[in-house]
């Protein structure tokens, strides 16, 4: 009878630890996410070079040593991981069982319609990004020293060449998802925050942001 008392409370003891540790992951995440939101508003308000890690503290209500615990590299990490984060999210690279891999059109259609609704519900912070991006020496530098051949991207860029029709012979993926990521955000950028298109219609712009995507993963429809 001692045995199954302490067969039940070793097994009870297993289940409090795995519940504990799935409450200091969640609570991690929570607390990265805080991180990155707080960094995004203030980003947002204040602008890229006058945001401090003590303001994004303050504002995530977390610690400056979990922030550098987190983003070793202070606010160009917390940047970075932002932009996975988004990339992620709009190209649905972590839930591969929703997509349909014999529709590419139809894929870089959602993923195109979603850029644009992502950069419409954030333009002021999209702005001063760009601005950031322009105009700030220590944020170019940071930029220019970036390695975009990561594992990260390479994955997103073999993501991209795991649908059917995608051909690009003897093409680098990296280059290609680089060349197509240029592409897209620079009409989106032109035509949602400058407003240079000469395009009238969203639909026709999608159309135009559809038919480039697919020239440049070199898309043939079986």
């Amino acid at each position: 009878m001692n045995n199954v008392h302490l067969g039940d409370s070793i097994c009870q003891l297993k289940k409090t630890v795995q519940d504990d540790q799935k409450s200091v992951k969640r609570d991690k995440k929570a607390k990265i996410i805080s991180i990155q939101d707080a960094t995004c508003m203030l980003i947002e308000t204040k602008g890229y070079e006058n945001v401090t890690i003590r303001d994004i503290a303050e504002a995530g209500g977390v610690s400056i040593g979990l922030i550098y615990k987190y983003f070793p590299g202070g606010k160009f990490d917390i940047l970075k991981e932002i932009g996975y984060r988004y990339t992620d999210e709009l190209l649905m690279t972590k839930q591969p069982e929703n997509i349909d891999f014999n529709d590419f059109p139809g894929y870089m259609r959602n993923v195109i319609e979603n850029m644009q609704q992502y950069t419409k519900d954030n333009i002021s912070l999209t702005k001063a990004l760009i601005m950031t991006a322009l105009l700030d020496s220590e944020i170019v530098e940071e930029v220019k020293n970036m390695d975009f051949k990561n594992e990260y991207y390479k994955a997103v860029s073999e993501f991209f060449c795991r649908f059917n029709g995608v051909e690009i012979g003897n093409k680098d993926p990296l280059d290609v998802l680089m060349n197509w990521g240029i592409a897209v955000k620079g009409i989106i950028f032109c035509d949602i925050i400058y407003s240079l298109s000469t395009i009238k219609s969203e639909e026709s712009l999608i159309d135009l942001m559809v038919d480039v995507s697919l020239k440049i993963w070199g898309y043939k429809e079986a």
